[in-house]
């Protein structure tokens, strides 16, 4: 047999395998591992073509399965005015007038990652406010979580939105006493139109928005700027250590696009991509999901999954709540599927064999989604279904167990429990009350049984994993009484890397260094193991390998 692609050598090889979790060479031949221990183990396999890589000392590790990200919208606003950690007028005004002298020409101005306060607590993000920076042509500012945008009058009168209109349930164009808008638009058909003013058209939107494709369709023009978006938003996430990616927003464009990188080779991850059933949606519009599983079921790209939203968030007070928000008698949020609707979706989607993963961040949202996974095994039988909960940034006690009992597969974002600049507690800690103590409980889900899966939600938050290890394991207790969640260096590693590939039923490929695993791997400039805590967001890789090829080097 021929010699082996590549060796790492001189590792302290992380292999996430409880058979053998330690090695300290590993060589690739092809697209798989051909061989992992000790030095002498693997040198035997060494060709005359075979590249040696000394790791020096440092971690090598299974790549980073990131496993709940937005990457089309996250590579377009890696490119636009990002504000995550600017706060006050005065500093955001001088970051805009900054980014404007650079790009004079732009006829809407975009900022991203922007906060609530991002002004101020007690000061509202209104037209007004953002008219003082901006006054002469559209000026858009998306917040971090991606549920609310604010716009200035430029751009209301521009989309037609200055009176308001007729949106489904969950969406808002917020009015103020006078009939007109205020600038602030709640979830996605209320500011869906003010993006289609951007230079992408909102293109990038479509799959989380509507679940649509582009109407009219895009030119080719457009479809090559999208393309490269999407190899931008994929080379992103190499340098960073990240080898699959499960992709949260959903449409055939997207599927589309990712299928033209991988005919061309320059598919540099395994990605997942789902298809997004909104709450506005005819039933039937279901089967097309099966369509998309067909269509789509390789290693590198493939569709396996329905994703659903079943609520909102907590600052705009439109997650579904058990009880009412504290001091908003009578509101419990806005739930996008009734009980009786979201049992008869869950059903025929698991009927076919289909995973589901849901968005729920209150209470109510996540016991809505439990109850209709639980409705699903109930009338179909029981299943290894692995359906997900995304987010579960709230969860009531007596809901905890029932994620064991029904095998349903925790994607948790440390960095939601810890806080980044730019995206605050609150005002999500008023939101909660004397339910914090099982807000982001990671520990407490863990210790319950169930699968705990990490991961970022870019661009809500920053891609790089490591600081969401760092998260992980430093958080702290948010409020005196609460139990503490942070997690040790293997759950988190573990959360990052094999339970990933485990919730795309890909655990028997991936997710572990093994022989005869699909060959995705990261070399870090640092020992892991000997890394403190708090100092894990510094550490970076210095080669990421994907399918057996080097995606990435330092």
């Amino acid at each position: 047999m021929n010699g082996a692609d590549l060796i790492i050598l001189n590792a302290k090889v992380l292999t996430l395998d409880k058979t053998r979790p330690r090695a300290s060479a590993l060589a690739i031949s092809g697209n798989r591992i051909r061989r992992i221990g000790e030095r002498s183990d693997v040198e035997a396999v060494k060709g005359e073509h075979t590249r040696v890589v000394d790791a020096e000392g440092k971690t090598a590790m299974p790549g980073i399965v990131e496993g709940h990200v937005h990457l089309f919208i996250g590579a377009v606003e890696n490119e636009t005015l990002m504000l995550n950690g600017v706060h006050g007028f005065a500093a955001i005004a001088a970051a805009v007038a900054a980014y404007r002298k650079v790009n004079p020409d732009q006829p809407v101005i975009v900022a991203t990652a922007v906060a609530h306060g991002s002004f101020g607590e007690a000061t509202p993000i209104t037209r007004q406010l953002l008219d003082r920076i901006v006054p002469d042509r559209p000026f858009i500012a998306v917040c971090f979580d991606h549920h609310t945008v604010w716009a200035n009058t430029r751009a209301l009168e521009a989309t037609g939105l200055m009176r308001g209109g007729a949106l489904p349930t969950g969406n808002e164009i917020v009015l103020g006493a006078d009939g007109l808008a205020t600038g602030e638009l709640r979830e996605a058909a209320a500011f869906m139109p003010a993006l289609a003013l951007t230079p992408t058209g909102g293109r990038e939107w479509l799959g989380m928005t509507t679940g649509q494709n582009p109407d009219p369709p895009a030119t080719p023009a457009q479809r090559a700027i999208d393309e490269t978006y999407m190899k931008k938003g994929i080379a992103h996430a190499a340098a960073l250590g990240i080898t699959s990616m499960h992709n949260m927003d959903g449409n055939w464009y997207q599927l589309e696009l990712l299928k033209s990188l991988l005919d061309r080779g320059e598919l540099n991850a395994r990605v997942e991509v789902p298809f997004h059933h909104k709450n506005y949606f005819e039933f039937a519009r279901i089967e097309e999901a099966f369509e998309m599983r067909s269509a789509y079921r390789g290693d590198m790209l493939h569709c396996d999954r329905v994703k659903i939203f079943i609520d909102g968030v907590m600052e705009t007070l439109t997650a579904l709540m058990l009880d009412d928000y504290p001091g908003y008698p009578g509101n419990t949020g806005a739930p996008l599927f009734t009980a009786a609707e979201f049992d008869a979706l869950a059903q025929r989607i698991d009927s076919e064999g289909m995973q589901i993963s849901v968005h729920a961040i209150g209470d109510g949202g996540v016991r809505r989604t439990l109850d209709g996974y639980e409705h699903a095994r109930r009338v179909n039988g029981r299943r290894d279904s692995r359906h997900r909960i995304e987010h579960i940034e709230l969860i009531d006690p007596a809901d905890i167990p029932r994620l064991k009992e029904l095998g349903v597969i925790a994607s948790l974002q440390p960095i939601a429990g810890v806080g980044v600049p730019g995206n605050p507690h609150e005002p999500i800690l008023s939101r909660v009350g004397d339910k914090l103590p099982y807000a982001y409980a990671w520990r407490t889900l863990r210790e319950a049984g169930a699968e705990i899966a990490f991961s970022s939600d870019w661009p809500v938050a920053p891609l790089n994993p490591f600081l969401g290890m760092q998260a992980a394991m430093t958080a702290r207790p948010l409020r005196q009484d609460c139990p503490p969640q942070a997690q040790s260096l293997m759950d988190t590693l573990d959360g990052f890397t094999r339970a990933g590939a485990y919730m795309e039923f890909r655990e028997d490929r991936k997710g572990m260094l093994k022989e005869g695993y699909l060959a995705d791997v990261v070399v870090l400039d640092a020992d892991l193991e000997g890394t403190p805590a708090e100092a894990i967001g510094a550490v970076r890789p210095v080669m990421t390998i994907c399918d057996g090829r080097v995606t990435y080097e330092r």
